[in-house]
């Protein structure tokens, strides 16, 4: 049976080889068949194209003759006069002057019915007489209706050239016959009907109907005039669309041809064009050849596979025995493999499968069948992953699991519903398949994760341990150097501890620090650590908590205010409730060199500082700053309690001109502080700023300048003053601030034209577009407005053009140099040409000796204030200094 299989496979492979070659013959048989057809097609359309593009040259030259001596006809006035009365001088100008706008024409005369010239665009030939063909003139004077007649070639009696002329025609006015001729030179003829066009074998004729040839491309001397072989008939018949066989001769080399023929506008003139039929088939002739050698190599390939066909089935049947029993000791080895195991074919269908395969994912051992589509099978697992999945959810799944199958990177974990770890693994195979194995580590991660766990994790909190927590200060501590910001550590120890241990054992004592380990974590954000080192000693780390370092320890105290509130708190042990304190040491990084150890020794001694005080109580590792951050908290709530009891006071600073006049002051806050004094502006602006507490504040002071004013309108020594009063950016930049002055100006019934608000240059820069919109939304209310400290920020030109400004305020650092530096004497008298160029008013602020009124008063500066004149008084006495 073998061998009767061998030779039926061997007939076959004859039979298909046998049928391959018949195909490969008929396909190259009919290849040739159709490129000869389409190559006679195609050049019968290009001589069709070239006779019908030379018919239209021809016609247009003939209609231009026929045009030019119908011209001659009309500037002479021929049917006006009698054949005597035609003066040959100038109508041998006007027939000269026709002919040189004509380049096709060479020659014109104008005869009379015996052929005698009349006239001719040849002065000296005028009385020359024209030799004609014969008949021509009796022919075009026969003429019913006059049209326009083409002469045999003829050798022009001027230039001994080969010529035809043109003729038509005219009417006297007495009805006497005229004929206008048109001499034509042959070479130019031929020209126009070639219009410059190459066609390999291309042959051209002008003929009459009766076969003569009028003219020729190629131009064959001998025959021009002559009778050819026969008449063309029309309409010609393509020789394409006859039996085979049947071809037309060409009219000059007379071999069979692709011709077309055209009629021309010139009664019994004919236009022919002809290619041989050899050179039409030139490229044909190419390509069969590259034809026939392409079928002779395919035909040898397929004779080369036929028998390297029959080689490989008597190969392939000796191979199949090994195959078999090969392919029983793969499946022997895959059923005893402990991991799952996957083949995929190129297309991504299953090939084959083990048994292990089926125990991992048993959802899917009923559904699997050769040659399924692993998305099919990525299907099911995505149903049994997500069984209240949308369908767009488990679509996304699944092309998300073959977008990874497309490019294997290796090994990957995947987390079955059961709770198990499978660890896949792809790998391609050279065909482009696909090889994936499915190996069971759950108990291997688990330990993993228990082993990384211990080492880096307190044990009875899980916690991160000592460890972990150097590990990441470390990081804190880089990530500080590079970012420029502060962090803070606190390290807490639990007060009295080891007396619960001893009275009510180690288990309370476990669950207290498990408490503490959740208030802990319930203290500080996401991204701060809480630590625990042992025993009753926990760590906090607190990362980027200030830019400065002052402004960490402030939210590193409040923070360990917070931890020290929480763990204050009754905690419940079992039945017990047990009242806890702790005691924090504090220390700040981010500036020098540190370490975690030298940090967690810093926090350590302050954490023992803080025990030794009193116990339950937060100390920082330097004294100094906590005093700096306690008074700086004091002064925080003094304001406020400042605010709600009244403690602000109004000074005012007179400005006055330089003869003595006061035009206004400037309103200056102070602090009646119940211990301190009075205190001065510097003292607290810059943490009113910090707080925010300069927005109530800067409005309590724009509501007691308005106020003021008003009280000051029934006092003619002070109902034409200006207050100045100085507007914080933070104030400044409140959505509602504009309403705000509007409300206190409203409720003071204050005069706005008196009021000048005080703007610094670096508010103003600071978002130019909203600043402006305020400033003129504070000028629509009446509202003056004046740059405070000009000079000392980075003034633009161009902004300050665009400010609705009524005033400039030098800084007094300018005008405390006057006389010693002389670059800001340059810069004040910049300050005053450029107040005075754009039409403000300016001031000079700080004032304080003689000399540096003369110099502002010598430069143009009109309005000074200053200690010269008076320096900040309280209400009463500036009235009294006024009057």
């Amino acid at each position: 049976m073998k061998r009767s299989g061998f030779s039926t496979a061997t007939l076959a492979i004859v039979a298909l080889a046998a049928l391959f070659l018949t195909a490969l013959t008929l396909t190259a048989a009919s290849l040739l068949r159709t490129g000869r057809q389409g190559a006679l097609s195609e050049s019968q359309a290009e001589v069709t194209r070239f006779v019908s593009s030379a018919e239209v040259a021809f016609n247009r030259s003939l209609l231009g003759v026929d045009i030019l001596l119908t011209t001659i006809a009309g500037q002479l006035e021929l049917s006006k006069r009698l054949a005597t009365e035609i003066d040959p001088v100038p109508a041998s100008r006007v027939m000269q002057s026709v002919v040189q706008a004509n380049l096709l024409v060479q020659y014109v005369a104008l005869l009379n019915a015996q052929g005698g010239v009349v006239a001719s665009s040849e002065a000296a030939a005028g009385s020359l007489a024209v030799v004609l063909p014969k008949g021509f003139v009796e022919d075009t004077l026969a003429q019913v209706v006059p049209t326009l007649t083409i002469s045999a070639p003829k050798q022009s009696f001027t230039s001994a050239e080969t010529v035809l002329y043109f003729g038509r025609r005219l009417k006297m006015s007495d009805g006497a016959n005229m004929l206008a001729v048109a001499e034509v030179n042959m070479a130019t003829l031929t020209t126009i009907l070639l219009q410059g066009v190459d066609i390999p074998g291309l042959e051209v004729t002008l003929e009459t109907r009766a076969g003569q040839l009028l003219a020729s491309a190629p131009y064959i001397d001998k025959m021009v005039g002559k009778q050819l072989a026969a008449p063309l008939a029309l309409p010609l018949v393509d020789p394409l669309q006859q039996n085979q066989g049947l071809h037309r001769l060409s009219r000059l080399g007379e071999v069979p041809s692709i011709m077309a023929v055209r009629p021309a506008l010139a009664q019994n003139v004919l236009i022919a064009a002809s290619v041989p039929i050899e050179v039409a088939l030139l490229a044909w002739r190419k390509q069969r050849q590259f034809v026939l050698i392409v079928a002779s190599l395919f035909a040898l390939m397929v004779l080369a596979a036929g028998g390297f066909a029959v080689w490989y089935f008597h190969h392939l049947r000796r191979s199949q025995l090994a195959v078999t029993q090969d392919k029983a000791t793969l499946d022997q080895a895959l059923g005893s493999m402990v991991n799952g195991f996957l083949l995929l074919n190129g297309q991504h269908q299953v090939v084959q499968w083990n048994r292990r395969y089926e125990e991992i994912f048993p959802w899917q051992a009923g559904n699997m069948t050769p040659m399924m589509p692993y998305r099919q099978m990525m299907h099911l697992a995505a149903v049994k992953r997500l069984p209240n999945g949308t369908g767009a959810e488990i679509q996304s799944w699944v092309d998300r699991r073959m977008d990874m199958l497309m490019d294997p990177k290796g090994t990957h974990d995947v987390l079955q519903p059961n709770g198990k770890i499978i660890q896949v693994a792809e790998q391609r195979t050279p065909s482009g398949g696909v090889v994936i194995t499915f190996q069971d580590v759950t108990q291997l991660r688990r330990a993993i994760d228990e082993v990384e766990h211990l080492a880096f994790y307190d044990a009875l909190t899980s916690l991160p341990n000592r460890r972990l927590l150097t590990d990441r200060v470390q990081q804190a501590l880089t990530a500080s150097e590079r970012s420029g910001r502060f962090g803070a550590l606190l390290f807490l120890d639990l007060d009295h501890f080891k007396i619960l241990n001893d009275t009510l054992g180690h288990d309370l004592g476990d669950q207290l620090l498990l408490q503490v380990a959740q208030r802990l974590k319930s203290c500080v954000r996401v991204e701060d650590t809480v630590a625990r080192l042992g025993g009753d000693e926990f760590v906090v780390m607190l990362q980027s908590v200030g830019a400065q370092a002052i402004e960490a320890a402030a939210l590193a105290k409040s923070v360990g205010e917070k931890i020290l509130t929480s763990v204050n708190q009754p905690f419940t042990l079992d039945s017990h409730t047990h009242n806890c304190g702790c005691s924090i040491g504090a220390t700040i990084f981010g500036q020098g060199h540190q370490t975690p150890t030298d940090l967690l020794r810093q926090a350590d001694i302050a954490m023992y500082q803080a025990k030794h005080s009193g116990r339950n109580a937060l100390c920082f590792f330097d004294p100094e700053m906590l005093k700096t951050i306690t008074a700086r908290s004091d002064m925080e709530k003094d304001l406020k309690r400042a605010l709600a009891g009244g403690q602000f006071r109004l000074f005012y600073q007179v400005q006055m001109t330089h003869g003595g006049t006061p035009v206004g002051a400037e309103a200056l806050i102070r602090w009646q502080h119940p211990e301190l004094g009075m205190v001065a502006p510097a003292a607290f602006i810059g943490l009113a700023e910090e707080t925010g507490l300069i927005v109530p504040i800067g409005q309590w002071v724009l509501q007691a300048a308005c106020a003021q004013l008003k009280s000051w309108d029934s006092r003619p020594k002070f109902k034409d003053l200006q207050v100045a009063v100085n507007v914080s950016a933070r104030q400044f930049r409140q959505a509602d601030f504009v309403n705000d002055v509007r409300d206190a100006l409203a409720r003071s019934g204050a005069n706005p034209n008196r009021l000048e608000l005080e703007l610094t240059e670096s508010m103003v820069l600071h978002n130019v577009i909203d600043t402006i919109q305020k400033m003129k939304e504070l000028k629509s209310i009446g509202v003056r407005l004046s740059m405070d400290d000009f000079g000392t920020g980075y003034s633009s030109l161009a902004y300050l053009t665009q400010l609705p400004l009524d005033q400039l305020k030098i800084d007094q650092s300018f005008v405390r140099n006057i006389g010693i530096q002389a670059t800001d004497s340059v810069i004040i008298q910049t300050i005053i040409g450029m107040a005075h160029n754009l039409g403000l008013e300016v001031i000079a602020e700080g004032v304080e000796t003689k000399g540096q009124q003369d110099f502002l008063l010598e430069h143009g500066c009109p309005l000074c204030q200053g200690y010269l004149f008076s320096k900040p008084l309280p209400l009463s006495e500036f009235e009294m200094f006024l009057c």
